[in-house]
């Protein structure tokens, strides 16, 4: 596996969680259905985040294994953080 892949997927999926975290925290928090208008968001932003990876790595069972470890922890840190989020409203 090409450690410049490996850093380019870890890259964009920390860049668009951000992305999508600001994003609730300045237009969706506080408003009707917060919740599941972040879930659009962060559905259409994890499609996105697939395609750009399966098209930067090879089509291998470690990097397929590598994406979704990566999927994996990075949905449990933005799905806790806006659920706090949510549960102090």
């Amino acid at each position: 596996m090409n450690i410049g892949n490996c850093l380019i997927i870890l890259l964009l999926a920390v860049l668009l969680n951000l992305a999508v975290y600001m994003v609730f925290r300045k237009y969706l928090y506080g408003k009707p259905d917060a919740g599941m208008k972040f879930l659009a968001v962060n559905i259409s932003k994890d499609l996105v985040w697939l395609v750009i990876s399966l098209m930067v790595i090879d089509k291998t069972r470690e990097n397929f294994l590598f994406i979704v470890i990566c999927f994996i922890a990075a949905s449990i840190l933005i799905y806790g953080s806006v659920i706090k989020l949510i549960n102090k409203s």
